[in-house]
Formats: C-alpha cells, sequence, structure tokens
C-alpha cells in the first residue's frame, strides 16, 4: 500500500507535514506524499459563514502511454482551491518544494523525477532534481525514448 493510498487523517509513523507555499493555513504536504487540506470557516451564501473539516485529498492518478515500450509512466495530481479558483499540481513537485528546495519550473527548467522510476513513491527520500537534459538522458538509458528519432528531429 502506498502512502497516498492512506485517507485517515491520522499521521502515519515518521511523517511530517510542511504548508504548500501560497496555500499556507489551507494545506499542508508530507514527507510521504499525502496532501491534507486544514480545518477552516469558509464563506457561505446561505449560512453566511460554513466550517470545514480538514481531510487527506484524494490523489488523481495520470497515465502517460510511452508507444515506443508499451510501459505506463504515473504521476500523481492533487487540486488545491483558494478563494473559487482551483489550480492542479503535481504532488512530487509540492513535496520537493516544501522539503527541498521550492522550484519555479518556467524560470529554472528542472523538472522532479523519482529516483526508483515508481510515480505512485512520492516520499522526500524517493524524489530527485534533474534538468532536461538529464531526465532526456535518463529516458534514453531507460529505453523509454528512441535516440535515433531524437537526433533526426534535433532535439538531442
Amino acid at each position: 500500500m502506498y502512502s497516498f493510498d492512506n485517507s485517515s487523517i491520522k499521521n502515519i509513523k515518521g511523517e511530517i507535514w510542511k504548508d504548500i507555499h501560497g496555500y499556507e493555513g489551507y494545506y499542508k504536504v508530507s514527507n510521504l506524499g499525502r496532501v491534507k487540506s486544514l480545518d477552516r470557516i469558509i464563506p457561505h451564501p446561505r449560512l453566511y459563514q460554513q466550517f470545514v473539516k480538514g481531510r487527506i485529498l484524494k490523489q488523481k492518478i495520470v497515465k502517460d502511454f510511452n508507444t515506443l515500450t508499451e510501459d505506463v509512466m504515473i504521476s500523481l495530481q492533487v487540486a488545491l482551491a483558494l478563494e473559487n479558483t482551483t489550480h492542479y499540481f503535481n504532488v512530487r513537485r509540492l513535496v520537493y518544494a516544501a522539503f527541498k528546495k521550492k522550484i519555479d519550473f518556467k524560470k529554472d527548467g528542472l523538472y522532479v523525477i523519482n529516483r526508483d522510476g515508481d510515480g505512485y513513491n512520492n516520499r522526500v527520500s524517493n524524489l530527485v532534481l534533474v534538468t532536461k537534459a538529464e531526465k532526456q538522458r535518463r529516458s534514453i538509458d531507460s529505453g523509454r525514448q528512441d535516440f535515433e528519432y531524437l537526433r533526426s528531429i534535433d532535439r538531442f
């Protein structure tokens, strides 16, 4: 059983929680890859205010099919809402940003990948920050990308 499957609000042994950047006071992420909402009071159209109990958020499994190897690459996403706006985040990026280093993909061009290649395992100890070239090299080395094809379209 993976940590993200555990929907109990109780902490798992060794679990540490940190605020999600930009969502402080609303959401936290754990070193084991779980995401939770916090207890809070929100505006309500009829009741004026409503208490919402915190809970562990369900993570969406995103499957990317590789036609070359016929493998499925997994990543987990979560939806965070703030002021009636919902944003979707890759869980491994949230974990990495909270526990290691906050990164700006558009500015830095860096990727967070799973060290063991298991997209379900978003423990902070399993996450690595890599450049686009390092990610591409890893894909070629594992046989998920065809080097000759990439060379023919001038992508490598």
